[in-house]
């Protein structure tokens, strides 16, 4: 399948020869306002942009095709997640790439402010020589905290144990034993703030982590902290670190990032005891490498085959976790098409029950794709499996996984459960290895289906017949049958047939296989 993709701001030569090996087409331009953007992104699939490029709600509405958007490095501030997930539009980023060149240049921040490097470097400049009045302190016994322990805030602690320092974090999301196989001591964000010499941030920036360090947080700091910030502006509150340093009570900072790029008020970045550079922590050519080429491959991957890595609004999986889900994903999605096809009224409540080995897989996107399965033949707009779940949310239809340990017949089992207004229905299915997907129950009655195109499902009296006439009438109009098979539930007189058939049954044909005798119900499904 050929893609479109829209790249702005530019991406590394070698990224674009990942995407251009496909035979896609590929268009660059420059950072576009959020308004030309609009005008601009209707036919595309793919969005690659940086920094620069603001996608807001409007542009996301304009986007007809749009399903990724993928930006190198970690921020992904400029992109509306919410909306983006609305939309169904998986949101990507590198955060690996730049993951040396941004610990390393917090490492230059700390050592320039520790040493006063910057400073005495300016006083050089301007022909003056003054030692003294640039004597800093060492590195080695002090202690230094590190807020946020993700892969950059791992790497800067490293660092840190090599000079010598004493590391203690604080991360919420951090367990005991992933801290101490870090060798960091895991502390209360108090407890850090108290004690620390020196204090480095690398969180993410969150409505709960914005002004992280604001007024209330900087007076509880050990005076004479040292502050860097390589991670987010808004991660501290400016106007109170400011006064924190004009106080004495802060000695000194060392900022990468700032929370208006360019500053507004440049008062703090000119303050004597700070050390300020224009947000290049990825700025090396290896890293602008890495994160590009890292980039277009995990496009490449998502738009060819469905792999989706590094994403910030949906589940993410290695290609090996991807291998073993995403077969249970399509077996779910399947199952749910089918309910949300033979299903009357609105729907209500979606159940999934997954049995033997695939209780040991994570069921969230396995719900995600049922959710998609049930909603994507009711619903006009999009649907995918990043906002299938926030769409059931919407119209009020409750998602449970339930749980048991009873023994099935197969190996592996999923039963999938549709109540809505009218009715309440259930299918089950089975996998044969990884790739061979099986529909082995419905409603109550043993079956033996492969769920894939277009299929006739029809419910009928057991009675003699009824078979053979269906196969003459598909034959009469032209339809082939490519299987069926048949069942009935026990001591029950009423059955059900799942014909697949080579091509679409016209409604036409439709009516006249409801209207036989012996027939309850017919309808026409697509599945897969």
């Amino acid at each position: 399948m050929s893609h479109k993709i829209l790249c702005l701001e530019g991406i590394t030569e070698r990224g674009l020869a990942i995407l251009r090996a496909e035979g896609w087409s590929i268009d660059q331009d420059k950072a576009l306002s959020p308004a030309e953007l609009a005008k601009k992104i209707g036919p595309y699939d793919a969005l690659l942009i940086r920094s620069g490029t603001k996608v807001t709600p409007e542009v996301l509405d304009a986007a007809q095709s749009l399903k990724v958007i993928g930006r190198p490095g970690v921020g992904v501030d400029n992109v509306d997640l919410a909306a983006a997930t609305r939309r169904g539009i998986v949101v990507m980023n590198s955060p690996g790439g730049n993951l040396v060149s941004t610990a390393e240049l917090a490492m230059g921040l700390l050592l320039a402010l520790a040493r006063n490097i910057a400073q005495a470097d300016a006083s050089m400049k301007r022909e003056t020589w003054d030692r003294k009045a640039f004597a800093g302190v060492e590195l080695s016994g002090k202690r230094i905290g590190v807020v946020g322990l993700g892969r950059i805030g791992r790497e800067v602690a490293a660092r840190c144990r090599a000079f010598g320092m004493e590391v203690v974090g604080f991360d919420p999301f951090v367990s005991p034993a992933v801290a101490e196989s870090l060798r960091v001591q895991l502390v209360t964000l108090d407890e850090l703030l108290a004690t620390s010499d020196f204090i480095t941030l690398h969180s993410v920036l969150t409505k709960d982590t914005r002004h992280l360090l604001g007024k209330e947080a900087l007076a509880k700091v050990k005076p004479g902290v040292r502050i860097v910030n390589a991670a987010r502006g808004e991660l501290i509150d400016e106007a109170a670190l400011l006064a924190a340093l004009e106080a004495g009570r802060v000695a000194g900072a060392a900022l990468d990032v700032h929370a208006q790029e360019p500053p507004g008020n440049w008062a703090l970045a000119k303050h004597p005891r700070v050390v300020a550079t224009p947000h290049v922590g990825a700025s090396t050519a290896e890293a602008q490498e890495r994160v590009g080429t890292d980039i277009a491959v995990q496009v490449r991957d998502f738009l060819k085959g469905g792999l989706i890595q590094q994403a910030v609004n949906f589940f993410s999986f290695s290609s090996d976790l991807y291998d073993q889900v995403r077969p249970a994903m399509d077996l779910a999605e399947r199952l749910g098409a089918f309910l949300g096809q033979v299903c009357g009224g609105s729907p209500e409540r979606i159940e999934i029950g997954l049995y033997g080995e695939l209780q040991e897989i994570d069921a969230k996107p396995i719900l995600a794709a049922a959710c998609l399965g049930v909603l994507k033949p009711l619903l006009a707009e999009k649907v995918t499996v990043v906002n299938a779940r926030s769409l059931a949310a919407d119209r009020g239809i409750e998602v449970v996984e339930s749980t048991s340990s009873a023994r099935v017949a197969f190996s592996n089992l999923m039963a999938l459960r549709l109540k809505t207004s009218d009715t309440e229905f259930s299918v089950a299915g089975t996998l044969f290895g990884r790739n061979h997907l099986r529909l082995v129950d419905v409603d109550g009655v043993e079956v033996d289906a492969i769920p894939q195109g277009h299929v006739l499902f029809v419910k009928n009296d057991d009675t003699p017949g009824v078979v053979g006439h269906i196969g003459t009438l598909l034959g009469a109009r032209g339809i082939n049958i490519a299987r069926m098979t048949v069942g009935r539930k026990p001591g029950s007189s009423r059955a059900v047939m799942l014909i697949e058939v080579d091509s679409e049954v016209p409604a036409e044909v439709l009516a006249e296989v409801s209207g036989m005798a012996g027939i309850r119900e017919a309808r026409a499904i697509r599945l897969g």
